[in-house]
């Protein structure tokens, strides 16, 4: 069922104990493991002294994992699915320390998942996660680096400072997957805006990029159609430039002179 799942198991020694030296654990830290499928990375973890919470929604591999680990106390599986699972620490640790998220994302989940880990870093210590090469390359790309540049680059870039860590072959896996991955590591921002402030604002940055070649002005005339916003100035803020060419920051400014307009048609975050 694994491989139904889009799931390519970590097999490489070596870059399992780079996953693990990357994440730079202290003996007892709470890790949340997401997707441990046949636990490679798992017993990595827990040889590092770790208390590991696995998410795994595949229950043939969960009834593989509990028979492998039955007993262990610095053990915990929980059968879900991780993007509607309780991700408190209390939840998953039983205490609110902030906890390390180390993963092997599977690739058609990447999205989702990143925006929901953006949602819950307020609970996270700091995340080493493995994503196919190119969402690490939009993960990192900065303003002017082409098409790579875009919502998912501002928005992570947003919630969190990001490190490239390095990339892993596809003869790393088993099956090898046709495309490269790479691991990134995550330090969580302070937060700047208000969870359904900031929402909203996820939410502005995708629409934004919906239509990524039209001037910033023109998209935002065409999502605000009745703010009472200061046009004049907001020309003259973003000038004749597109979306893709403004900073994180940036757009944030962007979005506060814009925050108290009518929010268009399938915006969420209120």
């Amino acid at each position: 069922m694994g491989r139904k799942l889009g799931q390519h198991f970590l097999r490489s020694a070596p870059v399992l104990g780079r996953i693990v030296a990357l994440a730079a654990l202290a003996p007892g830290e709470p890790v949340l493991e997401i997707g441990p499928g046949r636990g490679a990375l798992t017993g990595r973890l827990l040889a590092a002294g770790a208390r590991v919470t696995a998410i795994e929604i595949d229950p043939a591999l969960c009834a593989a994992l509990r028979a492998r680990w039955e007993g262990e106390p610095a053990f915990r599986l929980i059968e879900a699915d991780i993007l509607r699972a309780d991700l408190a620490p209390e939840a998953l640790f039983g205490t609110p320390a902030r906890y390390v998220v180390v993963a092997n994302l599977p690739y058609y989940l990447s999205s989702p998942l990143l925006f929901r880990l953006m949602a819950e870093r307020e609970r996270l210590a700091r995340l080493v996660l493995m994503v196919q090469r190119e969402i690490a390359e939009r993960l990192l790309a900065e303003p002017g680096g082409g098409k790579d540049y875009g919502s998912l680059s501002i928005c992570a870039q947003h919630a969190f400072l990001l490190r490239r860590g390095f990339a892993v072959p596809p003869g790393a896996f088993d099956p090898p997957p046709k495309v490269h991955s790479a691991v990134v590591a995550l330090e969580p921002r302070p937060r700047r805006l208000a969870p359904e402030r900031e929402a909203r604002f996820l939410a502005h940055i995708q629409r934004l990029f919906m239509n990524r070649r039209k001037l910033m002005l023109s998209n935002l005339r065409r999502l605000y159609p009745d703010a009472g916003a200061d046009w004049a100035e907001l020309g003259r803020r973003v000038e004749r430039a597109r979306a893709e060419a403004l900073t994180p920051a940036e757009h944030l400014a962007v979005f506060e002179a814009l925050y108290g307009a009518v929010a268009p048609q399938g915006l969420g975050g209120g």
